[in-house]
């Protein structure tokens, strides 16, 4: 009920919300705003769809959520798709996957365990002509219903984090059958200084998980000795062929920020690209970060 009063709202204010878009758009510094293009494309899409009837406030509004800007820039940037491979993308957001899709012929595959998020993006992605084939299905990447060794290269974009128990762990192994040798695997994954793990008072993606007290797990804050326990330890033969990380520059700013986001939704989220560019930095290590932040890792499967 929360959210559909938001989402009203949110339509009885969209012309509003839009000018304060675009100010904020406008007031963000471009040279400093890694995946921009990924916005343009999801303002653009939005756009569309509009056209046909279809609404979509976040690509009207945000189609790019806060870091999700490195997220995307770093994974792209890292792997450039061509003609005629196949791609796996584990559950990333989906706008990733429709703008690779818009770029590059090939065969590119969206997994997705919910089924209710899994069903807005089947709708979203039959309103668009790609140049790729592109297909979403209903998986886990607990299981994977792919041959060994079938694609060429892999995203998880802030994903495996969300998965209980050792479902990270597992995950990792998964991708990595299915990746050929020589194939690139590119994640990020949110890191602190020290490791922490988040409990939410819902189950954000509907798919049950552990349960403490009164509250649902959510996500692994990795620190540098997780990530080598929980994510690299479940491979074999690899080579990090680059790391960035990206985090904020305030200590208490994603806290205040999460806060706003979740009282006022759009209202505030409409300024994600002027944040990125005034209270994130790029850091040489996990732990040279100030607060939360979030790591890229591209790793090739050695032949």
């Amino acid at each position: 009920m929360k959210a559909f009063l938001k989402n009203f709202f949110a339509l009885l204010l969209l012309p509003l919300l839009i000018v304060r878009r675009f100010y904020y758009w406008h007031y963000s510094n471009k040279s400093k705003l890694p995946g921009k293009e990924f916005a343009k494309f999801g303002f653009n899409l939005g756009n569309k769809l509009l056209l046909k009837g279809k609404i979509s406030l976040s690509l009207l509004l945000r189609p790019v959520s806060i870091v999700r800007y490195f997220e995307f820039d770093f994974a792209s940037r890292n792997v450039q798709p061509m003609d005629g491979m196949k791609i796996l993308d584990v559950s990333s957001p989906y706008l990733f996957g429709f703008y690779q899709s818009s770029l590059v012929s090939l065969d590119y595959f969206y997994i997705n365990p919910d089924i209710k998020d899994l069903a807005n993006v089947i709708s979203l992605s039959e309103k668009i002509k790609f140049n790729a084939n592109y297909k979403a299905q209903p998986m886990d990447a607990l299981n994977l219903e792919y041959p060994d060794h079938y694609f060429d290269k892999v995203f998880s974009i802030s994903v495996i984090e969300h998965i209980n128990d050792d479902g990270d762990s597992e995950a990792m192994k998964e991708i990595w059958r299915v990746l050929k040798p020589g194939g690139i695997f590119s994640l990020t994954v949110p890191v602190k200084k020290k490791y922490e793990i988040e409990y939410r008072d819902k189950d954000e993606y509907n798919l049950n998980p552990e349960k403490k007290s009164s509250e649902y797990f959510f996500q692994r804050l990795y620190d540098k000795q997780k990530i080598d326990e929980r994510l690299l330890f479940s491979l074999t033969n690899y080579e990090i062929i680059n790391k960035k990380v990206f985090g904020v520059n305030e200590k208490n700013f994603y806290t205040e920020y999460k806060n706003r986001w979740l009282n006022y939704s759009y209202w505030e989220t409409v300024k994600d690209p002027y944040y990125i560019t005034n209270k994130f930095s790029y850091f040489d290590d996990i732990d040279d970060l100030k607060d939360i932040g979030v790591i890229g890792l591209t790793i090739r499967k050695v032949k």
